[in-house]
């Protein structure tokens, strides 16, 4: 009877009868478990970003929710879901419409939002009579709620009406106006 002898190390060659002729089992690794937890890993961190991102992001956003814009370019960070009392929540979504379709008549901020779901998002200035705002005369910056003594401030706000009306801001000191048809609104604004 032939024997195997064992390999260098004092191990035998996997598969090769040991020296009571019953073949060795595969070492196994102690690693092994990788394989399983690191798939495992990427889809439950990947769904909790996705969870993330819908819940505090425009996902889920809805006429009437409000947001935190810094800025109004393609370059910006994405827009964040806030709660409408905050200071940053400096506008609210007057309307949610299709990707290729217009805002209702007036005189919305928009968002796009492209993706496997295409969107825009019609903005109304989260205000109210009294605010005053940095950044309005701006054409990329985000509404910033300021002190109306702060000398940075661009606009303060005179009158909000719930009519889609310009002639709501006559007998104020308003030098410009802002008109959203859905919800019917008018911003009446004493800019600097």
């Amino acid at each position: 009877m032939t024997t195997s002898q064992p390999a260098p190390g004092g191990q035998m060659p996997v598969g090769q009868p040991d020296v009571f002729g019953q073949p060795s089992a595969p070492k196994k690794s102690k690693l092994g478990w990788l394989r399983f937890a690191i798939p495992v890993l990427v889809v439950v961190i990947g769904g909790g970003l996705f969870l993330f991102n819908h819940f505090t992001g425009t996902g889920s956003a809805q006429a009437g929710d409000c947001l935190s814009v810094t800025e109004f370019s393609r370059t910006a960070d994405d827009p964040k879901k806030i709660d409408c009392g905050a200071p940053e929540a400096n506008v609210k979504i007057g309307a949610r419409v299709g990707g290729s379709e217009s805002c209702p008549e007036g005189d919305y901020d928009t968002i796009s939002m492209t993706g496997r779901i295409s969107y825009k998002l019609c903005l109304v200035i989260n205000v109210k009579q009294g605010d005053c705002l940095k950044g309005f005369n701006s054409q990329t910056a985000g509404y910033q709620k300021v002190s109306c003594t702060d000398s940075a401030k661009d606009a303060e706000v005179v009158k909000v009406a719930n009519a889609a009306d310009k002639v709501s801001c006559e007998g104020t000191e308003a030098t410009k106006a802002a008109v959203y048809s859905t919800p019917p609104t008018t911003l009446c604004f004493k800019t600097a």
